[in-house]
């Protein structure tokens, strides 16, 4: 077997993506060196040589290219080297690896790195050193990425010359950015960089494989640290980035794994790629060309040899100036014989009439969500969506719009966006119109959050095509919060080759399926369910399951329009210092951190001038009079704040120190028992509230719809309504392990969207629909009524903080549901 048959049975077989390790620079170099790369954990380099290779050497490439591992094979053995390790290379015979292939490549993926010190890293403090030096030269802070990819040109022109700026994709002030720079400051930090850091320092950097591999990544890290970090001081000196994570507004970054795997699925739903004659490429939201630049190895990959035009917009100078240098390294890597043309510009692609009419579009476009949107950007929102916008609209939503609008006949377009706009009711008219316009050949649910490292918004993909044959099934891929799992889902998509799988694959935290496309001509939320959750959904609905809408009244807590001056915890409340005639106008109240396990730790206090006929003063004397401490101490001072509340001048309320939703219509005066929540949770964050003492300011409050059990409808016998309420009470203490149960959580996930950390949107447009067991009428079925008897026990137990764990509640909520494999899926 050829080297290069080797190299392409184990990208074939791993599910991996193959590009050479060098270009022209290695040219004399003996062998075949290629980098494999996946969407996760499982990237490595792989030589086919004569001799094993020297530790040392290849553990400065792999270092170089962001990568874990060196693999060298050649006839007699397999040598696997680890940059962080390089003295420690492993060595096996061939035999052994060939007999256990898949078995070896679970190891490199396994074999973790014991390291912080990347290339990136590195290479990001390069960009914090030449930043400093373009602020003591009194330039502009936003020419930092200029003058960082000059430096960087440099480095990989070696000492010869100073890179030529038409071959490096430069600014046009090139050779000025260079001067202004220039000195012992500079030459010193060039230095430090040709090596790695410290412990390492035996590593050797290769500039131009940490663009080629890696660029993507340091790029938007740089971009990040650029839009971040606090400005130069007086010296130059520039502190590190204030936010570990930011949300992915009109600043967005894109994990380059990702993007590999969404423009190689994207690729594949063109049949005529190998011979096409011209092919038009854009990403009017590019970035630092993320994904462009894996469009272009992707092409390369499918044998693409006509004329490329490659089209990238984007508002930031800065972006556009990294893309433009990525992209002119790349294609001197290659280019189709056909020729290409590059056309990157510094644009607002929304404010044009059009994008331009392209055959592939790929893109994470920016997601800012209703409240975060400017009024321009609302406007053009309204522009390009119209009606289909709903009253949640996120901007993406535009650029998926136009974008769709843009594809040619038979184009295909590839783009990230908000996963909730897959379930809003509000984007329902809009997911039609994706759905009437296109062929959808993929819908994805990325859950990894570490796969994002600035992101704390759950992401969905989607790949549609424009093209007459409609296909009957599409590919849905859905992947949870472990980290290893996006990068096993990647992989096993990359295999499909563009089309559905035959057979359901994955395991506990990843999916990968064929779904029937007609599924999504119904007016539903694109819910992404594998078969076997399918298989349960239906189950519930063929018992005729009620749903939490059937059972309870979920509504949002009291809002006070400004937390700190209305809500305290016990420490901020006693230092108030307030008489006890004070204290009977502010009630206990809930925050995130107030329910734990089920049970109420710890409240706050919250100032509530509210009754039922509506604001206790009638005027700001009563008020004074009626809390003089308060009033003198925290109202007054900030009377201007609170009247410019958006909801106060909007209902022209004079009484300027109420709540903004004090929520005095429906539960706030409520004595009824009842179930409050977190705002957002997953397992244990729900609570009894049994007086209804408690008023959640972030969470939720259920309400029971049924005040009594049918069995006790229609006592009259004297004493019933205290045995009927205490009865109902029971049913509500029963309902709280329901609730904080694996399997109710389960039923949850298929509904609502998540954000980090794994936690649900908790509101009612999202629960409201999920499957919840009439705990009124098990009650009064002696098959049901003892397990509810013994999930309200659990409960109390847990409101007094006992252990419960020798209770199997999961079995015995499956039971009261009625569908065992509910228990199954929640382990």
């Amino acid at each position: 077997m050829t080297s290069m048959a080797l190299s392409a049975k184990w990208s074939e077989r791993f599910g991996l993506a193959r590009s050479p390790m060098f270009e022209r620079e290695r040219a004399n170099l003996q062998g075949e060196h290629d980098v494999l790369l996946d969407g996760g954990f499982g990237s490595f380099a792989l030589s086919i040589v004569d001799e094993p290779a020297n530790p040392a050497e290849v553990a400065g490439w792999v270092w170089s290219s962001d990568l874990p591992h060196h693999v060298s094979v050649t006839q007699k053995e397999v040598q696997v080297v680890r940059w962080d390790a390089a003295r420690d290379a492993q060595t096996y015979s061939i035999d052994s690896v060939s007999r256990d292939l898949d078995g070896f490549y679970r190891y490199l993926c396994k074999d973790r790195l014991r390291s912080n010190r990347s290339v990136v890293q590195h290479l990001i403090n390069l960009f914090g050193r030449v930043r400093s030096l373009v602020a003591h030269a009194r330039m502009p802070d936003e020419r930092s990425i200029d003058a960082f990819v000059t430096i960087l040109a440099d480095l990989i022109a070696g000492d010869d010359a100073p890179a030529r700026r038409e071959m490096f994709g430069l600014p046009q002030d090139a050779e000025e950015l260079r001067a202004a720079i220039r000195g012992s400051s500079l030459e010193e930090a060039l230095t430090d960089i040709r090596t790695a850091p410290a412990t390492l320092s035996a590593l050797t950097l290769h500039p131009s494989l940490a663009i080629r591999h890696a660029g993507g990544q340091l790029f938007q890290e740089a971009h990040f640290d650029l839009v971040r970090a606090p400005a130069p001081d007086l010296f130059g000196y520039v502190e590190p980035a204030t936010s570990d994570r930011i949300s992915r507004g009109g600043t967005h970054f894109t994990p380059p794994a990702l993007a590999r795997s969404i423009v190689d699925y994207t690729l594949a739903q063109l049949d005529d790629l190998d011979h096409r004659a011209s092919l038009t490429l854009c990403d009017p939201a590019c970035g630092s060309a993320a994904f462009l630049h894996e469009a272009l190895r992707g092409l390369r990959r499918a044998n693409f040899n006509g004329m490329l035009k490659i089209i990238g917009r984007d508002v930031s100078s800065q972006a556009i100036a990294m893309a433009r240098f990525t992209l002119t390294l790349a294609l001197h890597d290659w280019a189709p014989k056909g020729g290409v043309t590059l056309d990157l510009a510094v644009e607002d692609a929304l404010a044009q009439a059009s994008f331009p009419s392209s055959d592939v579009i790929v893109m994470n476009p920016p997601f800012i969500s209703v409240i975060a949107q400017t009024p321009e950007q609302k406007a053009q929102l309204r522009a390009v969506v119209g009606e289909k916008v709903g009253s949640r609209g996120d901007y993406s939503m535009a650029f998926v719009t136009r974008a769709l609008d843009a594809l040619s006949n038979g184009g295909v377009m590839g783009t990230l966006f908000p996963a909730n706009l897959l379930t809003h009711d509000a984007a329902s008219p809009w997911r039609e119109h994706l759905a009437a316009s296109a062929d959808i050949r993929l819908l994805a649910s990325i859950g990894d959050f570490g796969l994002f490292s600035q992101a704390l918004v759950h992401v969905a993909c989607v790949v549609l095509a424009k093209s007459p044959a409609n296909r009957a099934e599409f590919t849905a891929l859905v992947t949870g919060n472990e980290p290893s799992a996006t990068g096993d889902a990647l992989r096993e998509l990359r295999k499909t080759r563009g089309s559905p799988p035959a057979r359901a694959l994955g395991d506990q935290q990843w999916s990968l399926f064929g779904v029937e496309t007609k599924v999504l001509d119904r007016k539903f939320p694109w819910r992404i369910l594998t078969p076997k959750q399918r298989a349960m959904v239906d189950a519930l609905e063929a018992a005729q399951t009620p749903t939490v809408a059937d059972l309870f009244d979920v509504a949002q807590g009291v809002q006070t329009g400004n937390l700190k001056l209305f809500l305290f915890n016990s420490e901020e409340f006693r230092r108030l210092n307030l008489p006890p005639r004070e204290r009977q106008y502010f009630r206990d109240a809930l925050m995130t951190d107030s329910i734990e396990n089920g049970r109420i730790v710890s409240t706050y206090h919250l100032f509530f001038p509210h009754d039922r006929n509506g604001p206790v003063f009638a005027d700001e004397r009563e008020l004074a009079a009626a809390v003089p401490t308060f009033y003198r101490a925290v109202l007054k001072p900030n009377e201007t704040s609170l009247k410019n509340r958006a909801s106060i001048v909007r209902a022209k309320r004079v009484d300027w120190w109420g709540l903004m939703h004090p929520r005095t219509g429906t539960f706030a005066l409520n004595t009824q028992p009842r179930i409050v929540s977190k705002f957002f949770g997953a397992e244990g964050s729900f609570a009894f509230d049994e007086s209804a003492r408690y008023l959640p300011s972030t969470g939720h409050v259920w309400s029971p719809k049924r005040v009594a059990l049918p069995a006790f409808d229609e006592l009259e016998a004297e004493g019933a309504e205290g045995l009927v309420e205490a009865t109902t009470k029971e049913v509500l203490r029963a309902y709280v392990p329901v609730l904080n149960s694996r399997v109710f959580t389960r039923l949850v996930s298929f509904r609502s969207v998540t954000i980090a950390g794994g936690q649900f949107d908790l509101s009612s447009r999202f629960v409201s629909r999920v499957y919840l067991p009439d705990l009124w009428e098990k009650a009064t079925n002696p098959l049901y009524s003892d397990y509810v008897r013994a999930l309200a026990q659990v409960s109390r137990a847990v409101e007094r903080g006992h252990n419960t764990h020798n209770v199997d509640v999961e079995r015995l909520v499956a039971y009261l549901y009625g569908v065992p494999e509910l228990e199954e899926s929640s382990g």
